[in-house]
């Protein structure tokens, strides 16, 4: 008994040694003049994060806040001598409400705060030019079209019938992921599949083109379909003229900052 007594006693005794090793390192911190530099600015650059906006069965995902590390920034700095704002290090706050825990709604668009556009499609032609230019987008993938290479395409597998056989292929070519495009009522399918629910939230063809075109805003999920190149082509400018950026479905629907 009094040996286990003994090593009780010896824990508590490195527990409290380190615990007041941190605190006075802490203090001797916080005696530096770039600690205090650190800490004075760091409400200046403190945001709060955004919680995810649900309505009915649709949530719009959140954005994440930023707060400075102020120990890892000052590490960053010590070996420089001064304060250099480049040199701050954030960390990254989650949303109350998230995306993550509410996988069971439909995510129609992204956060509009990140001034950015997705787009979903199925149209070679359409694809081809895209990757000729660079244009990240996200493409419906079948059982034929699943091995086709895509640079700058992300793979939603879109084959009900060989949904099993398509994954299967997307796990083999790391490929696969967590989207789920739901049009044509497949809502129950993918949820089964515990996979994100997505669903446009502008839907552009040939016979609507005129109409919707120039309403692209912020955080838009658009799906275009049956679409002519010169048309397309508009398209994009619009979105480069709004100020918008195109950017992978992941990244738009993404709580994250990065």
């Amino acid at each position: 008994m009094n040996k286990y007594l003994r090593i009780a006693g010896i824990l508590s005794i490195l527990c409290f040694s380190f615990y007041f090793t941190e605190q006075a390192a802490l203090f001797m911190r916080r005696q530096d003049p770039l600690y205090e530099t650190i800490l004075a600015v760091e409400e200046e650059y403190k945001e709060e994060s955004v919680d995810a906006i649900i309505e009915d069965e649709y949530i719009i995902p959140g954005y994440s806040g930023i707060a400075i590390n102020v120990d890892k920034s000052f590490q960053n700095m010590k070996y420089l001598g001064y304060y250099q704002a480049s040199s701050l290090v954030f960390d990254e706050m989650k949303p109350t409400i998230s995306v993550s825990e509410n996988k069971d709604k439909i995510i129609q668009k992204g956060n509009p705060l990140k001034q950015s556009v997705a787009m979903i499609l199925k149209d070679e032609m359409l694809i081809t030019y895209l990757e000729e230019m660079g244009i990240p987008y996200s493409v419906l993938t079948t059982k034929e079209t699943v091995d086709f290479h895509r640079a700058y395409g992300t793979k939603i597998n879109y084959d009900f019938a060989n949904y099993s056989e398509v994954e299967k292929t997307l796990k083999k070519n790391k490929e696969n992921n967590d989207l789920c495009f739901i049009t044509k009522n497949h809502k129950e399918f993918c949820q089964e599949q515990k996979k994100m629910l997505i669903e446009e939230s502008l839907s552009i063809t040939k016979n609507n083109f005129s109409k919707v075109y120039n309403g692209v805003t912020s955080g838009q999920i658009i799906y275009v379909e049956n679409l002519e190149l010169s048309n397309f082509k508009l398209l994009l400018e619009t979105i480069q003229f709004k100020g918008l950026q195109v950017i992978p479905l992941q990244d738009l629907i993404s709580e994250s900052r990065e």
